[in-house]
């Protein structure tokens, strides 16, 4: 009864007699000592493990067997390279320390490091999913260790798809550039980075590795050397990859069921990530396998070709191809694992359960959060067990796939005399570019945003980018509204290639249409160039101007409003002006006499005399959110409204700064189309935007800004490399240029959708933009719940910095980091 009273010390220790390495906590009471935590059940006392694996499969043991080689003898350079066991090297790292340990590189692993994710998270500063957060964790237990640390850049497999891309996600991407800005400078050539899986040639590979070698070792490795154990390397990953298969086929044993672990090995396989999930199944004598153990030919995942098709990331790819797989094989089980915020895996969960359901079959989705516990997934193991088991019991036959709308293709090949719906991200421009698309005989609509529409939208998110699902509402609101018939409507969405949600939009859209039913599935999806030239090749020259027009009227609003005399006279003259142009993109009147009268009238607007300017803040981010008034809360008012004084950048200098790395990007991946439409339209718009120019420069006082500095040079300050792609490097050449062409910048705000992991990205880099600036930045996130977002932003308008402040160091445990 007294033992309330008493002080019982807790305290937390690793075992380490077996490959699980719990983490078990420990309570002294009095003389006596208790643990508890063990998952193999073996008490504190003893010093034995305790196999409690009754399933007769150990699959962490039989994959490392699989992967166990010879190591060479004799290494002796007394260097070292660590390979982090985390991302997208965690699947590779056999490959990788077979290939060093051909050329006699002694290496070492992060396999055995528990607490990555919370160290990581504390170091990125940044709400990242738990993989990529582990990853800083696991860069930094090696620094102190190693000699260099191993980060390949992993952007892209190659396939054999027609028309299909495998690229890697976004995080991963763009994750050696983030590792390589949160290290502190002096630190950063410990760093190799070469780049391994793109749509170059494994010989490009090869020469990527040796260019590495050679700096760290000159004259050691000449490139043949390199090449013959990058070539043994890829027959031994070959080898283990079909050994793989045969464990598999050796121990599915066909008069019992079994589970397939679905999701990203670097999440399903990790012990230190996975809460030990595989042991729980052993544990209830239900073995486990993952899914590149699965043996499949075409004809198995012919039923979901076309939404392969769809799917341009890896790891998604895999998972479904795996989960049709699965599907149909009597015996066998899937649990997809997936983590907290992984916005790809929110994709795939819809078309998981989809398939799933169109076969039939059981299934579990397990989805791991960022806490260091199994105890939650227990029961929902033994409950999946239960019914996996009744399932197989009943001896239910694996059926013909049902039909499964979401799974099929869902893209407009063309728009015809339809209804055209275009999302409203910007309500300047978009309106010249709807009257440019009327004037041609498009009934082309601007769709109408509200924060009603916004907050109804997001009964359909379960973890995408949000634009997503307010696209979406809005084109239901819209039909409903105008009383359109939802199947002679047509919804424009942007048609990407780059490794964010984007790629996604259209199919996923069209997916929530046939959720919403009520005759709403019949709304078409058009995925279209930016240009709109693939709807008439007359468009591209008076969108281009559309953009031009719209973000150099907003640009002169933001000079003109903080001075005026007669508060609001800016906005109603942006207003009348709107109109002006709209009736010349209608084709009613001259686009130079519309300017000539839009430029007077923002002439005759009175202006305060002030003898001091305000801090100039710089507005960038994503495309959705930065422009649309909507959706920032009105962010330019508000910054003007405490004392600052806005610098925004139209959409049509973004094309210009962009050029030379898309331009590059598109010749890579055999775009050549998109090439020779670019270079096209710049020659027909060059002479007359020279016309219109004028016409604004009777009221701007800089002038047109030159973006000609070498994209690579100012990639590479922040790890980049030309051939990232994606609004991150935007958002880096927009800081470049914004502080070359206005070097009294006092701050960068950037803006952000929720679920955005470009804006993410950006947001990780801040600390080393402000290092490098001396501007500091504010990240904002808009998740379409309301609220004051923007007032983080009042403290710098009201005590804004002069220069940049040197930050305290982080604690010495992240000592390589800044």
């Amino acid at each position: 009864m007294s033992l309330y009273r008493k002080n019982i010390p807790i305290a937390s220790e690793v075992c380490d007699l077996c490959a699980n390495h719990c983490k078990i906590t420990t309570a002294q009471v009095d003389q006596e000592k208790v643990a508890y935590g063990f998952l193999c059940g073996r008490e504190y006392e003893g010093d034995r493990y305790v196999d409690n694996n009754r399933s007769g499969f150990d699959l962490q043991g039989s994959r490392g067997k699989v992967f166990s080689f010879k190591k060479r003898q004799g290494i002796d350079n007394g260097l070292t390279i660590g390979l982090p066991a985390s991302l997208h090297i965690y699947e590779d790292l056999p490959f990788w320390q077979y290939f060093f340990n051909e050329l006699s590189i002694r290496t070492t692993t992060s396999l055995k490091f528990r607490d990555a994710v919370k160290i990581g998270k504390k170091i990125s500063g940044t709400e990242f999913c738990s993989p990529m957060a582990a990853l800083y964790g696991h860069v930094n237990y090696l620094m102190d260790q190693v000699d260099y640390v191993f980060l390949p850049f992993y952007l892209e497999k190659k396939t054999e798809r027609k028309d299909s891309r495998r690229q890697f996600c976004y995080y991963t991407q763009f994750s050696p550039s983030l590792i390589y800005t949160a290290v502190k400078p002096e630190n950063r050539k410990k760093l190799l980075m070469p780049l391994e899986n793109y749509l170059y040639s494994s010989f490009y590979d090869k020469v990527q590795l040796y260019q590495v070698l050679k700096e760290i070792l000159p004259g050691r490795h000449g490139f043949f050397a390199v090449s013959a154990a990058y070539d043994t390397a890829s027959e031994f990953k070959n080898r283990f990859r079909q050994d793989l298969k045969t464990l598999y086929q050796e121990n599915a044993i066909p008069d019992e069921f079994h589970v397939v672990l679905l999701g990203r090995p670097y999440t399903v396989l990790s012990s230190s990530m996975n809460k030990k999930i595989p042991e729980i199944f052993n544990t209830q004598g239900v073995k486990t396998f993952f899914q590149d153990m699965l043996t499949d030919a075409q004809k198995d995942v012919q039923p979901i070709d076309t939404l392969l098709d769809e799917v341009h990331w890896n790891y998604a790819a895999k998972i479904l191809e795996a989960a049709c797989v699965t599907a149909q094989r009597k015996g066998a089980y899937p649990v997809f694992i997936t983590s907290f915020k992984c916005t790809p895996d929110a994709f795939v969960m819809e078309y998981f359960k989809q398939i799933m359901e169109s076969y039939g079959k059981p299934y579990l989705i397990l989805q791991l959060d960022d806490h260091d516990s199994s105890v939650g997934y227990e029961t929902r193991i033994e409950a999946a067990i239960r019914s996996f088991k009744n399932h197989y019991e009943a001896n239910i036959t694996g059926r013909e796939m049902v039909n499964a709308p979401a799974l099929l293709p869902s893209r407009e090949k063309r728009v015809g005399h339809r209804t055209l719906l275009i999302p409203n991200w910007d309500s300047i421009s978009l309106r010249f570019i709807v009257a440019a698309f009327q004037k041609e005989g498009i009934d082309a609509r601007l769709l109408e945003e509200n924060e009603t529409t916004i907050q109804k939208s997001l009964r359909y998110n379960t973890g995408q980018c949000i634009p997503l699902n307010i696209i979406a509402q809005e084109a239901i609101d819209y039909v409903k509204s105008n009383d359109l018939d939802p199947a002679n409507t047509v919804l424009w969405n942007l048609n990407s290639s780059m490794a964010c949600n984007l790629a996604l939009f259209p199919h996923h859209i069209k997916t929530i249409f046939r959720k919403h039913g009520k005759g709403m599935e019949k709304i078409g999806v058009f995925a279209g160039e930016i240009s709109f030239m693939d709807l008439s090749i007359k468009l591209p020259v008076n969108v281009y101007f559309g953009y031009m027009f719209g973000g150099l009227i907003r640009k002169i609003g933001c000079k003109i409003r903080p001075y005026e005399k007669i508060k609001g006279e800016t906005d109603r003259v942006i207003e009348q002006n709107i109109h002006l142009l709209v009736d010349a993109f209608l084709g009613n009147r001259s686009k130079a006499s519309a300017l000539d009268a839009a430029i007077t009238n923002f002439e005759q607007i009175d202006k305060i005399n002030h003898s001091m300017n305000r801090p100039k803040v710089a507005v960038f981010g994503d495309l959705y959110v930065r422009d649309n008034e909507i959706m920032n809360q009105n962010l330019i008012h508000f910054i003007e409204e405490n004392g600052g004084e806005v610098v925004v950048t139209p959409f049509s200098s973004y094309v210009k700064m962009v050029e030379k790395p898309y331009l590059q990007k598109w010749f890579r991946e055999k775009l050549y189309f998109n090439v020779l439409s670019y270079k096209t339209l710049i020659a027909a718009v060059k002479q007359l935007e020279k016309t219109y120019l004028k016409y604004f420069d009777r009221i701007r006082t800089e002038p047109e800004p030159e973006y000609d500095d070498p994209p690579q040079k100012i990639l590479s300050e922040y790890g980049m490399r030309v051939e990232n792609t994606g609004e991150s490097i935007e958002n880096v050449l927009k800081i470049f240029y914004t502080r070359k062409h206005y070097p009294d910048i006092a701050l960068y705000v950037q803006t952000s959708p929720a679920f955005c992991c470009p804006s993410l990205v950006t947001e990780a880099m801040a600390k080393e933009i402000e290092r490098k600036t001396g501007v500091p930045i504010v990240s904002i996130t808009y998740d379409g719940t309301g609220g004051m977002k923007n007032d983080s932003i009042i403290p710098y308008l009201k005590y804004p910095r002069s220069g940049f402040r040197k930050k305290e160091e982080r604690a010495s445990m992240f000592g390589s980091f800044a």
